[in-house]
C-alpha cells in the first residue's frame, strides 16, 4: 500500500500537464481503466471472473463515488495547483478514522489516530512549500474536500465489499466501467473531450491502463489484508512524492519546509506499518 501511494504521486503532476478538463480526464481515466482489468479478468478467469456474485447494485454506487472522487480531483487540480489538490485531498484520512470504525466495525486505532498528527502537519508542510503558485480559491478548495470525501466512502465501500469475498477483479472492473459512465453525461459541457497530441494520449493511457486499471485492482488486493484506517494513513505518502518527482521530472526545487514535511509523514507511515499489526489481534486485522 506504501509503495502504491507513493506511485500515486505521478497522478496529479500527469493530470496537470494534460491539456484536457477535469470531467473528460476523469472519463477517459475510468474508461480505459475499465478495459484494461476486463481484458486481464477474461485472460486470467474467464468471463466468470467478472461475475458481481449479485451485487451490481453495491458496486454501481461505488463506481459512481468513484467518478465523483476523480472528477473533483481533477477539478482541484485544474482550478487550483497540485499543491492545494494534495492538501485538501489529504483530509480523507480523517474521514476515514472516524467512518471506518463505525461503518466497517472496526477497532479504533489509536495508532492510527497518533499518526494523523505528523501526517496531517507533514503534507500541510509539503503542499504549502512545494505549491507553484496556483490559485486558491474557494471553489478548488470545496473540489479538494469533496475528493477526499468521496475516497474515503469509495475506501469504505471497497473494504465491505471485499469483505463479502467479490473477486477483486470483478470489484475493479464494475467500479471502473460505472464509474466511466456516470462520469460520461458530463462531457456535454466539456469544450474538448479528447486529447490533441501524443504526449497527451500516451499521459491519458498510462492515467487509466496502469494507475486507474492495474493500480485500482492491486489496492483492492492489498485492501483485503488491511484496515481501512491503515489505508488512508499510507496515502499520506502520496504527496511526498509527487513533491520529489516534481524536482526530478520538472526541475522544481525542494525547499526546507518540504524536506521537514516530507519527514513527518515518513514517520506517519512508519508509525503505522510498525505498529498497527500489534495493537490490533494478530491474525484479525489482515482478514478483515
Amino acid at each position: 500500500m506504501a509503495a502504491l501511494a507513493a506511485s500515486w504521486g505521478l497522478i496529479s503532476i500527469v493530470a496537470a500537464a494534460v491539456e484536457l478538463e477535469a470531467e473528460p480526464l476523469a472519463f477517459l481515466r475510468l474508461a480505459i481503466g475499465a478495459v484494461t482489468v476486463g481484458v486481464l479478468a477474461v485472460a486470467i478467469g474467464g468471463p466468470a471472473s467478472l461475475d458481481p456474485q449479485g451485487r451490481l447494485g453495491a458496486l454501481a454506487a461505488l463506481g459512481a463515488i468513484h467518478g465523483a472522487h476523480w472528477v473533483l480531483f481533477f477539478e482541484a487540480v485544474k482550478l487550483g495547483s497540485v499543491a492545494l489538490a494534495s492538501i485538501t485531498f489529504y483530509t480523507a484520512p480523517l474521514f476515514l478514522a472516524v467512518v471506518a470504525p463505525l461503518v466497517l466495525r472496526e477497532r479504533l486505532s489509536r495508532i492510527a489516530l497518533v499518526a494523523l498528527v505528523p501526517g496531517a502537519l507533514g503534507v500541510a508542510l509539503v503542499a504549502l512549500t512545494g505549491s507553484d503558485g496556483g490559485r486558491f480559491s474557494l471553489v478548488a478548495v470545496a473540489a479538494g474536500v469533496g475528493s477526499a470525501a468521496t475516497y474515503a466512502l469509495f475506501v469504505v465501500g471497497s473494504k465491505r465489499l471485499l469483505r463479502a469475498r467479490l473477486d477483486p477483479l470483478a470489484l475493479t472492473f464494475w467500479d471502473t466501467a460505472v464509474g466511466a459512465v456516470v462520469v460520461a453525461p458530463l462531457l456535454l459541457g466539456a469544450g474538448r473531450v479528447l486529447p490533441r497530441s501524443t504526449g497527451d494520449w500516451a499521459a491519458v493511457l498510462t492515467l487509466g491502463a496502469v494507475f486507474s486499471g492495474l493500480a485500482t485492482l492491486v489496492y483492492a488486493i492489498v485492501l483485503r489484508r488491511i484496515t481501512a484506517q491503515t489505508a488512508g494513513i499510507l496515502t499520506f505518502l502520496e504527496p511526498v512524492a509527487a513533491v520529489v518527482l516534481a524536482a526530478f521530472l520538472l526541475s522544481q526545487g525542494i525547499g526546507v519546509g518540504t524536506v521537514v514535511g516530507g519527514a513527518f509523514v515518513v514517520v506517519a507511515g512508519v508509525i503505522v506499518i510498525a505498529l498497527e499489526a500489534e495493537e490490533l489481534d494478530p491474525g484479525t486485522a489482515y482478514r478483515q
